[in-house]
């Protein structure tokens, strides 16, 4: 339609000449676009599902930052636990799971963690009514994802600085946020972690929020990995998707009204309140560089070696490499 318009127009003013001279420019301008998209880098990111934590990700492909730097960028939904392995495998270029990442460097696989979108877990511990207190999980019956996983560290976590021995409560084994919510809404378990949207729903339910788990401990968990040898073979590559992700992170915490509805495209969820809890949740568990600092880089790959039992030390720089990041302000 405003093509059609913009031909009319130049009919009317320019006359048969000067409308061949105006094709003749859309042609340029036609061809330019195309050669721009032929010459954009085809780059794949693995991601583990479709989490509020990916919303950099989601930014960037949206606004259009990563092809203002040259790149087309595929995001592969794939199990978290076979990330780094198809990463290695050559069949994709970036991971996001910085988990996964900081065990397999210290099982002596060499990645490096480039840039970190969150650094303390996006988890809410639910309870039913009647629990007022993390402290009054005495007792009671809580339930986690997997054992030494996630959710296991950060429930002893709470219960420790909310003066409970984890000794004192019964750790259950729950597979799945459904699942979770569903145990407490019946009374099996007296609370358990919970992830955005289920939290939420949770809450609405008349359940209640015992505490935001990024408060009593901070995680990294989800960034930029890459293969050790990408950082020799295509550095230019790394610092034009930092740049986007960067642009996208700062976009994002600037202008939550256009923000929105990506996530509802991105999380496929219609409910704009829902929404709109989950993206300031998000606010309060992401980097606000993509940097940790080196005492938490430290601490994140000493539990790693504990969880695996390695006892050689490893050096933060051989996990973590924040040098493709512009300087902090």
């Amino acid at each position: 339609m405003h093509l059609e318009r913009w031909r009319v127009k130049a009919e009317r003013k320019r006359g048969p000449q000067g409308l061949r001279s105006a094709a003749l420019g859309l042609g340029v301008l036609i061809f330019s676009l195309a050669a721009v998209r032929v010459s954009a880098e085809n780059v794949k990111v693995g991601i583990p599902s479709l989490t509020v934590t990916m919303m950099p990700l989601a930014v960037a492909r949206e606004r259009g930052f990563f092809q203002q730097e040259g790149l087309s960028v595929d995001l592969v939904l794939m199990p978290a636990a076979l990330t780094i392995k198809v990463l290695l495998s050559g069949d994709l270029d970036y991971a996001t799971t910085v988990g996964s990442a900081v065990v397999a460097a210290v099982r002596g696989i060499d990645v490096r963690v480039l840039m970190l979108f969150v650094d303390r877990p996006i988890l809410e511990l639910v309870a039913i009514p009647e629990i007022n207190s993390i402290a009054e999980l005495k007792g009671k019956a809580i339930g986690i994802s997997s054992r030494g996983g996630l959710h296991d560290v950060t429930v002893r976590r709470m219960l420790q600085q909310s003066g409970v021995d984890p000794a004192q409560a019964s750790l259950l084994v729950i597979v799945g946020s459904g699942a979770m919510l569903a145990a407490i809404k019946s009374g099996n378990i007296a609370a358990g972690l919970l992830n955005p949207p289920y939290n939420f729903v949770a809450y609405r339910a008349g359940l209640k929020n015992l505490g935001f788990a990024g408060a009593f401990v901070r995680i990294p968990s989800t960034g930029l990995v890459a293969a050790r040898e990408k950082l020799d073979r295509k550095p230019d590559q790394i610092r034009r998707m930092t740049r986007a992700l960067s642009r996208a992170r700062a976009f994002a915490r600037e202008q939550k009204p256009a923000v929105i509805p990506i996530l509802k495209r991105f999380l496929r969820i219609e409910d704009e309140d829902l929404l709109s809890k989950i993206y300031d949740l998000h606010g309060r568990a992401e980097s606000p560089d993509g940097r940790i600092d080196p005492a938490l880089a430290a601490e994140t790959i000493r539990d790693a070696r504990l969880a695996e039992g390695v006892a050689k030390d490893i050096a933060v720089e051989q996990v973590f490499d924040f040098s493709y990041l512009a300087p902090p302000h």
